[in-house]
């Protein structure tokens, strides 16, 4: 897109709303793409649960319309992203064809993948490669396609909250996708010098569960999660030491260093890298030729002490922070060091979102 046609498309606030909180951000979009606004509330626990179901209606409605009192954003018109078990991604092949050929026919291939019933979903696909199937005649060519299928329902409830708080949810994303795309944004040269076959790892350290995106170059070829997060070492602390959830929350931020607290952390940080390091290996077993280069990180969990450093001995040489400011314009005379710290632990899902602009669709 040239710059004229750029900068007059409407842009969206990109919302990433999850079990601790909700994190918005708007860009600006010129010679330059510029981080505008990016503001966070967080959340009653289980306001929003770990399974990606919005629990506690008015909890949420109230802390949207908190969030954009401030008038600190431009725009109620907002791209979110949905998560959880409503969601069902598949990575499939289908025979070379057409995109319309193929937008027919990919209702037909869900009904072999997913669970629910087709008609009661929103479908939709990705294309992430080719490959070359071998069969008795001969070979055909194929696709890699990533099949991601959302219950209607659950976009609605979605919708219906982001409404009642007076906003207008314009792109209904997939936060898996949206944190590809932010990842493609700021590492786009880096990314068109990788080799055939080299596959990058997102590990976004969430507080309701752990999720894994598995990307090559540009396109995300799949995605799953675990359940241990950043709550699982609340839980555990509140378990061993006889505390309530909450009081196990306190610990976790107030005392992590302490010698009662500190054992607690490091075992759930072992529980929770063998966790990824038992998907990786999965996923990259059934994979063919495909290769681990690098584990690029986010969330708020990754500050847990001595997390990244154990996954790091996993992984030598492999793993690096994924910096959302990468490839970002900020003005530094406007933005506050704190917010910028906390844009890039916890923004990475929003920039994705916001990213998005206003005619991409739903």
């Amino acid at each position: 897109m040239d710059f004229l046609n750029s900068i007059f498309q409407k842009t969206l606030v990109g919302l990433d709303i999850g079990v601790s909180g909700i994190k918005a951000v708007e860009l600006g979009f010129g010679k330059k793409t510029s981080l505008i606004s990016y503001n966070r509330i967080s959340l009653p626990w289980d306001s929003v649960t770990p399974e990606g179901t919005i629990k506690d209606d008015a909890a949420v409605v109230s802390a949207l319309k908190k969030l954009f009192s401030a008038k600190s954003f431009s725009t109620r018109d907002v791209s979110v992203g949905l998560f959880g078990n409503s969601v069902l991604t598949k990575p499939i092949s289908m025979p070379t064809m057409s995109r319309k050929d193929m937008e027919e026919q990919i209702y037909w291939e869900a009904e072999q993948y997913i669970p629910f019933n087709v008609e009661e979903c929103s479908i939709d696909f990705a294309v992430v490669g080719n490959t070359v199937q071998k069969v008795v005649a001969g070979a055909e060519s194929s696709v890699e396609v990533l099949l991601v299928a959302v219950k209607n329902d659950y976009i609605q409830s979605f919708t219906n909250v982001i409404e009642r708080a007076g906003l207008r949810p314009t792109i209904i994303d997939y936060q898996a996708f949206a944190l590809g795309n932010s990842f493609e944004f700021n590492y786009s040269r880096e990314l068109a010098e990788l080799n055939p076959g080299e596959t990058d790892l997102i590990v976004d350290f969430g507080a309701g569960s752990t999720k894994l995106s598995f990307v090559s170059k540009e396109n995300t070829v799949f995605t799953t999660k675990v359940s241990a997060c950043g709550s699982g070492y609340s839980q555990l602390i509140s378990e061993r030491l006889g505390e309530s959830f909450e009081q196990g929350e306190v610990l976790k931020l107030a005392e992590p260093e302490s010698p009662l607290v500190s054992p607690i952390i490091q075992d759930y940080n072992a529980y929770l890298v063998s966790e990824i390091q038992k998907n990786t290996d999965v996923y990259f077993s059934q994979s063919g030729d495909r290769s681990l280069r690098k584990i690029f990180y986010c969330g708020g969990a990754s500050k847990t002490p001595g997390l990244i450093s154990l996954l790091s001995e996993r992984y030598p040489e492999q793993v690096e922070n994924l910096d959302p400011l990468k490839n970002l314009f900020v003005n530094r005379t406007k933005s506050n060091q704190r917010m910028l710290d906390d844009f890039s632990c916890l923004g990475t899902v929003a920039l994705g979102l916001a990213l998005r602009k206003s005619g991409d669709g739903k």
